[in-house]
């Protein structure tokens, strides 16, 4: 049995089994969070680039 398994038990053990279905996996929320927070890794990293960029870019435009 994995972690996850077992929080998902955990977190249904009090709930009667016909509202079981109801309730959303403590699994399915990490896993949607752990995506959430590679986007937000990305996002910085793009940002770093970016910031990167910005001053020769401002620098272009001032040559044109």
């Amino acid at each position: 049995m994995s972690v996850s398994d077992q929080l998902d038990s955990l977190a249904t053990s009090g709930v009667p089994a016909e509202q079981r279905a109801d309730l959303p996996a403590v699994s399915g929320q990490l896993n949607e969070a752990g995506g959430q927070v590679k986007q937000l890794h990305r996002l910085s990293q793009l940002n770093q680039l970016t910031g990167q960029a910005a001053p020769v870019v401002g620098l272009l435009g001032a040559v044109q």
